[in-house]
């Protein structure tokens, strides 16, 4: 990638931004909310059980450049946001499925 990580990262945050001034009304997704489907998506799991926090230091280039390429697909495909949407959210189901022993833990 021919961008430093700050322009990355920039990047980032800007798209983010962006998605979140187009569809919080209608989806009231915040700018999170599109970070976690597009990480999610890009290691097709929870992200952070395949990466280390934060996403954006310990992500490769590969992954990253996936990331800043889905986010921008958000942009522009509502429908390609609400499916990866729910496939970001069944990762994260079946990953608090996976590791629910039957005790709810508060603190």
């Amino acid at each position: 990638m021919n961008k430093n990580k700050k322009e990355i990262v920039n990047e980032i945050k800007f798209l983010s931004n962006r998605l979140e001034k187009i569809y919080f009304t209608m989806l009231n997704l915040r700018n999170h909310c599109f970070l976690r489907v597009a990480y999610d998506i890009t290691v097709q799991d929870k992200w952070d059980l395949k990466i280390n926090k934060p996403f954006t230091k310990y992500a490769t280039d590969e992954q990253l450049k996936c990331a800043i390429s889905l986010l921008k697909a958000y942009l522009v495909d509502e429908n390609k946001l609400l499916l990866d949407n729910k496939k970001s959210l069944s990762f994260r189901k079946n990953s608090l499925e996976d590791n629910y022993d039957g005790v709810l833990k508060l603190f």
